[in-house]
């Protein structure tokens, strides 16, 4: 497992583990998830989100190639939206139809 801050001039991987990647894309801004997560890493992915939004105030997450997310990941990803000035603070992007039918049932 490794945990990295955006701003340190690492712009590739924030967390990975055996199921998930999560890593920084210096050119758009955003934060892009691959693989699956679940209550073994949501934590972590609460943790990279949050790093990643106390850089920019908001972030965009690119969820296209999440496999898999369960109730646990969903917290995670959606935790850091808690309100700011201005407006949100996560945005999803390229949301697979199982996760934005799971929103939509949470009414997330």
């Amino acid at each position: 497992m490794r945990l990295v801050r955006p701003s340190n001039g690492d712009h590739g991987v924030l967390y990975t583990d055996s199921y998930l990647s999560v890593r920084w894309s210096p050119a758009d801004s955003s934060v892009i998830l691959a693989g699956e997560v679940d209550l073994s890493n949501s934590a972590a992915l609460a943790t990279a989100l949050a790093a990643a939004r106390s850089e920019r105030g908001e972030i965009v997450v690119d969820t296209g190639d999440l496999r898999f997310v369960d109730l646990a990941g969903l917290r995670a990803l959606l935790a850091p939206g808690s309100p700011v000035k201005g407006g949100t603070a996560v945005r999803l992007r390229n949301v697979p139809p199982y996760l934005s039918r799971l929103i939509e049932i949470l009414d997330a």
